[in-house]
Protein backbone atom coordinates (compact mmCIF):
# COMPACT_ATOMS: atom_id res chain seq x y z
CA UNK A 1 0.00 0.00 0.00
CA UNK A 2 1.09 3.11 -1.18
CA UNK A 3 1.89 6.25 1.66
CA UNK A 4 1.70 10.02 1.61
CA UNK A 5 3.04 12.19 4.01
CA UNK A 6 1.89 15.41 5.33
CA UNK A 7 1.89 17.50 8.73
CA UNK A 8 -1.74 18.20 9.14
CA UNK A 9 -4.93 15.66 6.94
CA UNK A 10 -8.08 17.61 6.11
CA UNK A 11 -11.20 15.55 5.64
CA UNK A 12 -13.46 17.71 3.95
CA UNK A 13 -13.20 20.72 0.66
CA UNK A 14 -16.29 22.44 2.02
CA UNK A 15 -15.99 25.92 3.30
CA UNK A 16 -14.54 24.79 6.91
CA UNK A 17 -11.83 22.06 5.09
CA UNK A 18 -10.41 24.81 2.79
CA UNK A 19 -10.44 27.26 5.53
CA UNK A 20 -8.37 25.22 7.80
CA UNK A 21 -5.90 24.87 4.62
CA UNK A 22 -5.78 27.98 4.39
CA UNK A 23 -5.46 29.37 7.66
CA UNK A 24 -2.68 26.25 8.06
CA UNK A 25 -0.81 28.05 4.78
CA UNK A 26 -1.16 31.47 6.38
CA UNK A 27 1.30 30.37 9.48
CA UNK A 28 3.83 28.53 6.31
CA UNK A 29 2.18 24.65 7.66
CA UNK A 30 1.64 21.86 4.50
CA UNK A 31 -1.58 20.02 4.68
CA UNK A 32 -3.41 17.05 2.75
CA UNK A 33 -7.05 17.73 2.06
CA UNK A 34 -9.24 14.99 0.71
CA UNK A 35 -12.81 15.06 -0.65
CA UNK A 36 -14.82 12.60 -1.61
CA UNK A 37 -16.60 14.81 -4.38
CA UNK A 38 -15.20 15.66 -7.22
CA UNK A 39 -15.32 19.24 -6.43
CA UNK A 40 -17.04 21.89 -4.41
CA UNK A 41 -20.69 22.70 -4.11
CA UNK A 42 -22.40 24.32 -6.87
CA UNK A 43 -25.22 25.04 -4.28
CA UNK A 44 -25.75 27.92 -2.50
CA UNK A 45 -26.42 27.15 0.77
CA UNK A 46 -25.39 29.17 3.25
CA UNK A 47 -25.41 32.77 1.71
CA UNK A 48 -23.89 34.99 4.69
CA UNK A 49 -20.62 35.49 5.97
CA UNK A 50 -20.70 37.54 9.36
CA UNK A 51 -18.52 40.47 10.16
CA UNK A 52 -16.30 37.89 12.29
CA UNK A 53 -15.60 35.61 9.40
CA UNK A 54 -14.63 38.76 7.61
CA UNK A 55 -11.94 40.03 9.95
CA UNK A 56 -10.77 36.50 9.48
CA UNK A 57 -10.45 36.12 5.37
CA UNK A 58 -8.66 40.14 5.93
CA UNK A 59 -6.27 38.52 7.85
CA UNK A 60 -5.40 35.77 5.62
CA UNK A 61 -5.31 38.23 2.40
CA UNK A 62 -8.58 37.28 0.90
CA UNK A 63 -11.15 39.41 2.30
CA UNK A 64 -11.10 41.80 -1.01
CA UNK A 65 -11.82 39.25 -3.33
CA UNK A 66 -15.18 38.07 -1.16
CA UNK A 67 -16.29 41.70 -0.87
CA UNK A 68 -16.39 42.15 -4.72
CA UNK A 69 -18.12 38.59 -5.26
CA UNK A 70 -20.87 39.52 -2.96
CA UNK A 71 -22.72 42.65 -1.64
CA UNK A 72 -22.32 44.16 1.10
CA UNK A 73 -25.25 44.65 3.31
CA UNK A 74 -24.41 47.44 5.72
CA UNK A 75 -28.09 48.37 6.43
CA UNK A 76 -30.26 45.37 6.79
CA UNK A 77 -34.03 46.22 6.47
CA UNK A 78 -36.67 43.75 7.05
CA UNK A 79 -39.20 44.43 4.97
CA UNK A 80 -42.62 42.93 5.08
CA UNK A 81 -43.97 41.19 2.22
CA UNK A 82 -47.35 43.09 2.19
CA UNK A 83 -47.70 45.61 0.12
CA UNK A 84 -48.10 49.11 2.61
CA UNK A 85 -46.87 47.69 5.84
CA UNK A 86 -44.03 49.40 7.20
CA UNK A 87 -41.18 47.13 7.40
CA UNK A 88 -40.34 45.08 10.50
CA UNK A 89 -37.03 46.33 11.60
CA UNK A 90 -34.10 48.23 10.41
CA UNK A 91 -30.33 47.63 11.35
CA UNK A 92 -27.54 49.77 10.69
CA UNK A 93 -24.53 47.85 11.69
CA UNK A 94 -22.31 51.40 10.87
CA UNK A 95 -22.70 51.54 14.69
CA UNK A 96 -20.23 49.06 14.50
CA UNK A 97 -17.47 51.32 12.63
CA UNK A 98 -15.68 52.25 16.23
CA UNK A 99 -14.51 49.08 16.63
CA UNK A 100 -14.48 46.97 13.43
CA UNK A 101 -14.03 47.90 9.58
CA UNK A 102 -16.74 48.63 7.47
CA UNK A 103 -19.36 46.39 9.68
CA UNK A 104 -22.00 44.93 7.67
CA UNK A 105 -23.47 41.45 6.35
CA UNK A 106 -22.16 40.07 3.04
CA UNK A 107 -24.09 38.45 1.23
CA UNK A 108 -22.27 35.91 -0.99
CA UNK A 109 -23.61 31.96 -2.49
CA UNK A 110 -21.70 29.35 -0.34
CA UNK A 111 -20.80 28.07 -3.91
CA UNK A 112 -18.77 31.18 -4.45
CA UNK A 113 -16.94 30.78 -0.55
CA UNK A 114 -15.76 27.64 -1.55
CA UNK A 115 -14.65 28.77 -5.18
CA UNK A 116 -12.93 31.86 -3.55
CA UNK A 117 -11.52 29.46 -0.68
CA UNK A 118 -10.47 27.19 -3.25
CA UNK A 119 -8.57 29.48 -5.54
CA UNK A 120 -6.52 31.29 -2.46
CA UNK A 121 -6.04 27.52 -1.07
CA UNK A 122 -4.51 26.51 -4.35
CA UNK A 123 -2.25 29.69 -4.86
CA UNK A 124 -0.62 29.35 -1.47
CA UNK A 125 0.60 26.22 -2.54
CA UNK A 126 1.22 24.85 0.92
CA UNK A 127 -2.11 22.49 0.21
CA UNK A 128 -2.18 18.76 -2.01
CA UNK A 129 -6.38 18.90 -2.99
CA UNK A 130 -7.00 14.90 -3.38
CA UNK A 131 -10.61 14.94 -4.84
CA UNK A 132 -12.75 12.09 -5.76
CA UNK A 133 -10.88 10.65 -2.72
CA UNK A 134 -12.80 9.17 0.38
CA UNK A 135 -11.75 8.62 3.33
CA UNK A 136 -12.14 4.94 4.63
CA UNK A 137 -10.36 3.92 8.11
CA UNK A 138 -8.75 6.31 10.59
CA UNK A 139 -6.20 4.93 13.58
CA UNK A 140 -3.14 6.52 15.17
CA UNK A 141 -1.09 6.13 18.19
CA UNK A 142 1.10 8.78 19.95
CA UNK A 143 3.64 9.60 17.44
CA UNK A 144 0.81 10.63 14.59
CA UNK A 145 -2.73 9.66 12.53
CA UNK A 146 -2.85 7.28 9.89
CA UNK A 147 -5.84 7.53 7.33
CA UNK A 148 -6.61 4.90 4.60
CA UNK A 149 -7.81 6.82 1.60
CA UNK A 150 -9.35 5.44 -1.38
CA UNK A 151 -9.37 6.88 -5.41
CA UNK A 152 -10.68 4.98 -8.32
CA UNK A 153 -9.43 1.24 -6.52
CA UNK A 154 -6.18 0.34 -4.20
CA UNK A 155 -6.12 2.14 -0.83
CA UNK A 156 -3.64 4.05 -0.14
CA UNK A 157 -2.61 5.10 3.51
CA UNK A 158 -2.12 8.82 4.76
CA UNK A 159 0.09 9.70 7.34
CA UNK A 160 0.03 13.17 9.49
CA UNK A 161 1.06 14.23 12.78
CA UNK A 162 -2.84 15.31 12.83
CA UNK A 163 -5.86 15.47 11.40
CA UNK A 164 -8.79 17.33 10.98
CA UNK A 165 -12.03 16.10 10.61
CA UNK A 166 -13.79 19.06 8.88
CA UNK A 167 -16.37 16.52 6.67
CA UNK A 168 -19.82 17.69 7.53
CA UNK A 169 -22.78 16.40 10.15
CA UNK A 170 -22.69 12.87 9.03
CA UNK A 171 -18.73 12.73 9.52
CA UNK A 172 -16.92 9.39 8.79
CA UNK A 173 -13.93 11.29 11.23
CA UNK A 174 -16.23 11.36 14.21
CA UNK A 175 -17.73 8.11 13.55
CA UNK A 176 -14.18 7.03 13.23
CA UNK A 177 -13.70 8.45 16.89
CA UNK A 178 -16.72 6.48 18.26
CA UNK A 179 -18.50 10.05 19.41
CA UNK A 180 -22.02 10.85 19.52
CA UNK A 181 -23.77 13.67 17.83
CA UNK A 182 -25.47 14.19 21.08
CA UNK A 183 -29.33 16.66 20.55
CA UNK A 184 -32.57 17.01 18.94
CA UNK A 185 -34.25 17.70 15.72
CA UNK A 186 -36.55 20.87 15.53
CA UNK A 187 -40.12 19.61 14.63
CA UNK A 188 -39.68 22.05 11.82
CA UNK A 189 -39.26 21.03 7.77
CA UNK A 190 -37.58 24.02 6.70
CA UNK A 191 -38.39 24.52 2.34
CA UNK A 192 -35.46 26.50 0.52
CA UNK A 193 -35.51 26.85 -3.25
CA UNK A 194 -33.17 29.34 -5.70
CA UNK A 195 -35.49 30.75 -8.34
CA UNK A 196 -35.00 33.04 -11.21
CA UNK A 197 -36.45 36.18 -11.72
CA UNK A 198 -36.58 37.92 -14.56
CA UNK A 199 -38.81 40.71 -14.31
CA UNK A 200 -39.54 43.81 -11.95
CA UNK A 201 -39.75 42.03 -8.90
CA UNK A 202 -35.49 41.64 -9.07
CA UNK A 203 -35.90 45.12 -8.13
CA UNK A 204 -37.68 44.65 -4.76
CA UNK A 205 -36.06 45.75 -1.15
CA UNK A 206 -35.11 42.55 0.50
CA UNK A 207 -34.64 40.30 2.59
CA UNK A 208 -38.52 40.39 2.42
CA UNK A 209 -40.73 38.52 4.95
CA UNK A 210 -44.49 36.75 4.83
CA UNK A 211 -45.71 36.00 8.46
CA UNK A 212 -48.75 33.76 8.33
CA UNK A 213 -50.53 31.45 10.39
CA UNK A 214 -49.02 28.29 9.17
CA UNK A 215 -45.41 29.69 9.11
CA UNK A 216 -43.38 32.21 7.93
CA UNK A 217 -41.76 33.10 4.50
CA UNK A 218 -38.56 34.69 3.35
CA UNK A 219 -36.81 35.77 0.45
CA UNK A 220 -33.05 36.83 0.23
CA UNK A 221 -31.42 37.94 -3.44
CA UNK A 222 -28.02 36.28 -3.46
CA UNK A 223 -27.47 37.90 -6.96
CA UNK A 224 -28.74 39.40 -10.04
CA UNK A 225 -32.11 37.85 -10.57
CA UNK A 226 -31.34 34.80 -8.18
CA UNK A 227 -33.46 34.61 -5.05
CA UNK A 228 -33.49 32.64 -2.08
CA UNK A 229 -37.03 31.27 -1.09
CA UNK A 230 -36.81 30.18 2.46
CA UNK A 231 -40.06 28.32 4.28
CA UNK A 232 -40.22 27.52 7.79
CA UNK A 233 -43.29 25.93 9.44
CA UNK A 234 -43.82 23.34 12.02
CA UNK A 235 -44.62 19.82 11.16
CA UNK A 236 -43.72 16.30 10.35
CA UNK A 237 -39.73 16.35 10.62
CA UNK A 238 -39.85 12.77 8.50
CA UNK A 239 -41.95 14.40 5.89
CA UNK A 240 -40.63 13.93 2.08
CA UNK A 241 -37.74 16.05 1.09
CA UNK A 242 -38.96 16.89 -2.56
CA UNK A 243 -41.04 19.78 -2.70
CA UNK A 244 -43.49 20.42 -5.56
CA UNK A 245 -43.37 23.17 -8.20
CA UNK A 246 -46.77 24.88 -7.32
CA UNK A 247 -45.60 25.39 -3.50
CA UNK A 248 -42.25 27.16 -4.58
CA UNK A 249 -44.32 28.96 -6.65
CA UNK A 250 -46.98 29.76 -4.08
CA UNK A 251 -44.15 30.99 -1.76
CA UNK A 252 -42.60 33.35 -4.54
CA UNK A 253 -45.84 35.03 -4.30
CA UNK A 254 -46.10 35.16 -0.92
CA UNK A 255 -43.03 37.25 -0.71
CA UNK A 256 -42.44 38.79 -4.28
CA UNK A 257 -45.71 38.96 -6.27
CA UNK A 258 -47.56 37.29 -8.69
CA UNK A 259 -45.53 36.27 -12.04
CA UNK A 260 -43.27 33.37 -13.27
CA UNK A 261 -40.03 32.17 -12.20
CA UNK A 262 -37.27 29.57 -12.96
CA UNK A 263 -36.85 26.96 -10.38
CA UNK A 264 -33.16 26.39 -10.19
CA UNK A 265 -33.50 24.21 -7.16
CA UNK A 266 -34.69 23.32 -3.87
CA UNK A 267 -35.16 21.01 -0.96
CA UNK A 268 -36.65 20.26 2.36
CA UNK A 269 -34.26 20.03 5.26
CA UNK A 270 -34.13 18.93 8.64
CA UNK A 271 -32.78 21.48 11.54
CA UNK A 272 -30.98 19.73 14.23
CA UNK A 273 -28.71 20.65 17.20
CA UNK A 274 -26.16 18.75 18.22
CA UNK A 275 -22.87 18.68 19.04
CA UNK A 276 -19.72 16.06 19.66
CA UNK A 277 -18.70 15.94 23.50
CA UNK A 278 -15.38 16.44 22.75
CA UNK A 279 -13.61 18.31 19.57
CA UNK A 280 -10.38 16.66 19.86
CA UNK A 281 -9.21 13.14 21.03
CA UNK A 282 -5.74 13.10 21.04
CA UNK A 283 -4.39 13.68 17.47
CA UNK A 284 -7.68 13.99 15.73
CA UNK A 285 -9.78 17.23 16.05
CA UNK A 286 -13.14 18.16 14.32
CA UNK A 287 -14.25 21.33 12.78
CA UNK A 288 -17.83 23.05 11.50
CA UNK A 289 -20.34 20.33 11.27
CA UNK A 290 -18.50 17.72 11.73
CA UNK A 291 -18.42 18.99 15.71
CA UNK A 292 -21.47 20.85 15.74
CA UNK A 293 -24.84 21.73 13.96
CA UNK A 294 -27.44 24.23 15.21
CA UNK A 295 -30.59 25.84 13.55
CA UNK A 296 -29.67 28.71 10.27
CA UNK A 297 -31.52 31.39 12.11
CA UNK A 298 -29.25 34.09 13.00
CA UNK A 299 -27.06 33.12 9.40
CA UNK A 300 -24.21 31.64 12.08
CA UNK A 301 -23.65 27.81 11.24
CA UNK A 302 -20.70 27.98 8.35
CA UNK A 303 -19.28 31.24 10.08
CA UNK A 304 -19.02 29.22 13.21
CA UNK A 305 -16.72 26.79 11.58
CA UNK A 306 -14.56 29.05 9.51
CA UNK A 307 -14.13 30.87 12.53
CA UNK A 308 -13.37 27.42 14.23
CA UNK A 309 -10.87 26.63 11.81
CA UNK A 310 -8.99 30.30 12.00
CA UNK A 311 -8.78 29.27 15.89
CA UNK A 312 -7.53 26.25 15.63
CA UNK A 313 -4.93 26.81 12.60
CA UNK A 314 -2.40 28.75 14.48
CA UNK A 315 -2.49 26.29 17.54
CA UNK A 316 -1.36 23.45 14.98
CA UNK A 317 1.28 25.47 13.55
CA UNK A 318 2.53 26.48 16.89
CA UNK A 319 2.45 22.36 18.15
CA UNK A 320 4.47 21.54 14.95
CA UNK A 321 6.79 24.42 16.14
CA UNK A 322 7.33 22.60 19.24
CA UNK A 323 4.79 24.09 21.24
CA UNK A 324 2.78 22.27 24.14
CA UNK A 325 0.90 19.91 22.30
CA UNK A 326 -1.55 18.87 25.11
CA UNK A 327 -1.90 22.52 26.37
CA UNK A 328 -3.07 24.20 22.71
CA UNK A 329 -4.89 22.00 21.52
CA UNK A 330 -7.26 21.07 24.24
CA UNK A 331 -7.32 24.97 24.49
CA UNK A 332 -8.98 24.13 20.87
CA UNK A 333 -11.84 22.26 22.11
CA UNK A 334 -12.75 23.91 25.61
CA UNK A 335 -12.41 27.44 24.07
CA UNK A 336 -14.75 26.69 20.61
CA UNK A 337 -17.02 24.06 22.65
CA UNK A 338 -17.78 27.38 24.95
CA UNK A 339 -18.28 29.60 22.47
CA UNK A 340 -20.19 27.62 19.82
CA UNK A 341 -22.63 25.03 22.01
CA UNK A 342 -23.01 27.43 24.65
CA UNK A 343 -23.50 30.76 23.07
CA UNK A 344 -23.95 30.30 19.26
CA UNK A 345 -25.96 27.60 19.15
CA UNK A 346 -28.01 29.25 22.69
CA UNK A 347 -28.49 32.03 20.37
CA UNK A 348 -29.65 30.32 16.98
CA UNK A 349 -31.90 28.28 19.29
CA UNK A 350 -33.84 31.35 21.10
CA UNK A 351 -34.03 32.64 17.62
CA UNK A 352 -35.47 29.39 16.39
CA UNK A 353 -38.08 28.68 18.52
CA UNK A 354 -39.07 32.57 18.92
CA UNK A 355 -39.55 33.58 15.08
CA UNK A 356 -39.54 30.06 13.74
CA UNK A 357 -41.85 27.74 15.76
CA UNK A 358 -44.06 30.36 17.53
CA UNK A 359 -47.40 30.79 16.46
CA UNK A 360 -47.76 33.62 13.74
CA UNK A 361 -49.38 36.36 16.73
CA UNK A 362 -46.27 35.26 18.93
CA UNK A 363 -43.62 36.34 16.01
CA UNK A 364 -45.65 39.47 15.38
CA UNK A 365 -45.05 40.77 18.54
CA UNK A 366 -41.11 39.51 18.64
CA UNK A 367 -40.98 41.81 15.67
CA UNK A 368 -42.43 44.86 17.66
CA UNK A 369 -40.10 44.17 20.91
CA UNK A 370 -37.31 44.00 17.90
CA UNK A 371 -38.10 47.18 17.02
CA UNK A 372 -38.58 48.89 20.39
CA UNK A 373 -35.21 47.19 21.67
CA UNK A 374 -33.17 48.40 18.51
CA UNK A 375 -33.93 51.95 19.40
CA UNK A 376 -32.83 51.73 23.08
CA UNK A 377 -28.82 52.48 22.17
CA UNK A 378 -26.60 50.06 24.99
CA UNK A 379 -29.07 47.51 23.62
CA UNK A 380 -29.10 48.06 19.88
CA UNK A 381 -25.26 47.69 20.31
CA UNK A 382 -25.06 44.69 22.18
CA UNK A 383 -27.59 43.33 19.82
CA UNK A 384 -25.26 44.05 17.04
CA UNK A 385 -22.05 42.68 18.46
CA UNK A 386 -23.94 39.60 19.01
CA UNK A 387 -25.43 39.17 15.56
CA UNK A 388 -22.12 40.22 13.92
CA UNK A 389 -20.45 37.06 15.92
CA UNK A 390 -17.46 40.17 17.47
CA UNK A 391 -18.67 39.93 20.79
CA UNK A 392 -17.56 35.79 20.96
CA UNK A 393 -14.77 35.78 23.16
CA UNK A 394 -13.25 32.79 25.42
CA UNK A 395 -13.40 32.14 28.78
CA UNK A 396 -11.09 29.98 30.33
CA UNK A 397 -8.95 27.67 28.60
CA UNK A 398 -5.34 26.15 29.19
CA UNK A 399 -3.92 28.62 27.92
CA UNK A 400 -6.05 31.60 29.64
CA UNK A 401 -5.89 32.64 32.95
CA UNK A 402 -9.66 34.17 33.77
CA UNK A 403 -7.41 36.67 36.62
CA UNK A 404 -6.12 38.05 33.72
CA UNK A 405 -7.79 41.55 32.47
CA UNK A 406 -9.77 40.90 29.29
CA UNK A 407 -8.55 37.57 28.72
CA UNK A 408 -10.13 35.86 25.50
CA UNK A 409 -11.55 38.46 24.15
CA UNK A 410 -11.90 39.34 20.40
CA UNK A 411 -9.76 42.42 20.36
CA UNK A 412 -11.13 45.65 19.10
CA UNK A 413 -10.14 46.48 14.94
CA UNK A 414 -10.31 50.94 16.04
CA UNK A 415 -8.51 53.53 13.52
CA UNK A 416 -5.85 55.04 14.63
CA UNK A 417 -3.81 57.71 13.51
CA UNK A 418 0.09 57.85 12.87
CA UNK A 419 2.03 60.58 13.01
CA UNK A 420 1.77 61.57 9.41
CA UNK A 421 -1.48 61.87 9.80
CA UNK A 422 -2.34 58.47 7.95
CA UNK A 423 -5.12 56.84 9.39
CA UNK A 424 -4.99 52.85 9.99
CA UNK A 425 -7.23 49.73 11.09
CA UNK A 426 -5.52 48.45 14.25
CA UNK A 427 -5.62 44.65 12.61
CA UNK A 428 -3.65 46.00 9.62
CA UNK A 429 -0.61 46.44 11.77
CA UNK A 430 -0.92 42.89 13.46
CA UNK A 431 1.19 39.60 12.45
CA UNK A 432 0.15 36.32 11.82
CA UNK A 433 1.69 36.07 14.96
CA UNK A 434 1.64 37.11 18.26
CA UNK A 435 2.14 40.79 19.27
CA UNK A 436 2.25 42.91 22.17
CA UNK A 437 -0.10 46.63 22.14
CA UNK A 438 2.05 48.83 24.26
CA UNK A 439 0.20 51.22 25.16
CA UNK A 440 1.55 54.27 26.69
CA UNK A 441 -0.26 57.72 27.21
CA UNK A 442 2.36 59.04 30.03
CA UNK A 443 5.29 56.89 29.88
CA UNK A 444 8.42 56.62 27.82
CA UNK A 445 9.50 53.30 25.42
CA UNK A 446 11.99 51.05 27.28
CA UNK A 447 10.72 48.28 28.75
CA UNK A 448 12.11 45.04 27.70
CA UNK A 449 8.96 42.82 25.60
CA UNK A 450 9.19 39.29 25.22
CA UNK A 451 7.40 39.28 21.71
CA UNK A 452 9.31 40.28 18.37
CA UNK A 453 6.44 42.36 17.37
CA UNK A 454 5.16 45.29 19.42
CA UNK A 455 2.71 48.05 18.42
CA UNK A 456 3.11 51.37 19.88
CA UNK A 457 -0.23 53.09 21.23
CA UNK A 458 0.15 56.55 22.33
CA UNK A 459 3.07 58.85 22.43
CA UNK A 460 5.63 57.58 19.60
CA UNK A 461 3.27 55.63 18.56
CA UNK A 462 -0.33 55.74 17.07
CA UNK A 463 -3.24 57.53 18.57
CA UNK A 464 -6.37 55.87 19.65
CA UNK A 465 -9.24 58.13 19.52
CA UNK A 466 -11.53 55.73 19.72
CA UNK A 467 -10.28 54.84 23.85
CA UNK A 468 -11.04 50.76 23.35
CA UNK A 469 -7.60 49.82 24.05
CA UNK A 470 -7.49 52.05 27.31
CA UNK A 471 -10.70 50.77 28.07
CA UNK A 472 -9.70 46.84 27.95
CA UNK A 473 -6.26 48.00 29.92
CA UNK A 474 -8.23 49.30 32.65
CA UNK A 475 -5.54 52.39 32.36
CA UNK A 476 -3.83 54.83 30.38
CA UNK A 477 -0.39 53.08 30.86
CA UNK A 478 0.09 48.94 29.59
CA UNK A 479 0.48 46.40 27.64
CA UNK A 480 -2.26 44.50 25.78
CA UNK A 481 -0.91 40.71 24.67
CA UNK A 482 -2.48 39.57 21.24
CA UNK A 483 -2.62 36.22 19.88
CA UNK A 484 -2.59 35.26 16.75
CA UNK A 485 -5.90 34.44 16.36
CA UNK A 486 -6.32 38.49 16.88
CA UNK A 487 -8.02 37.67 20.53
CA UNK A 488 -6.22 38.86 23.88
CA UNK A 489 -4.28 36.76 25.80
CA UNK A 490 -3.97 39.40 28.24
CA UNK A 491 -3.67 42.82 29.73
CA UNK A 492 -2.20 44.74 32.23
CA UNK A 493 -0.91 48.12 33.66
CA UNK A 494 2.77 46.15 35.35
CA UNK A 495 5.37 44.18 33.61
CA UNK A 496 6.24 41.94 35.99
CA UNK A 497 6.04 38.27 35.09
CA UNK A 498 4.99 39.08 31.79
CA UNK A 499 6.94 36.89 30.11
CA UNK A 500 6.05 33.82 32.04
CA UNK A 501 2.67 35.02 31.37
CA UNK A 502 3.12 35.31 27.77
CA UNK A 503 5.04 31.74 27.15
CA UNK A 504 1.59 30.51 28.77
CA UNK A 505 -0.55 32.21 26.76
CA UNK A 506 1.15 31.01 23.32
CA UNK A 507 1.76 27.36 25.16
CA UNK A 508 5.44 28.02 24.22
CA UNK A 509 8.28 27.10 26.22
CA UNK A 510 10.18 29.80 28.31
Amino acid sequence: MAHVHAPIAIVGAGPVGLSMALGLAVHGVRSVLVERHHRTSERSKAPAIQQRTREVFRQWGVEDRFLEAGVLRRTLTLNAAAAGRRPLASIDMSELDREADRPGLLVLEQSETERLLLEAVRETGLCDLRFDTEAVRLRQDRDGATLSCRRNGPEYSLDAAFVVGCDGADSFVRDALGLPFEGFTYAIRPMLADVRITDERDQLPWPRIHNSRGGVTAALRLSDGLWRIIRLERGDPEKDDSVPDDEIEARVAETLGGGGCRIEWANRFRIHLRSAPRFRVDRVLLAGDAAHVHSPAGALGMNAGIQDAHNLAWKLAAVLDGGDAGRLLDAYDIERRDVVVESVSGYADVLTKVFLQAPAVVRAAAFVLLRLCLAIPPVRRRMLRRATMIDLGYQDSPLLDSRERAAGVRLPNPLLRSHEATHVRLYDLLPNGPAILDVAEHRDAGTALPLERVIRIGRGGYHDGSGLLRKLLGGRDGWIVVRPDRHVALARNTADGLGASVHRALGTQA
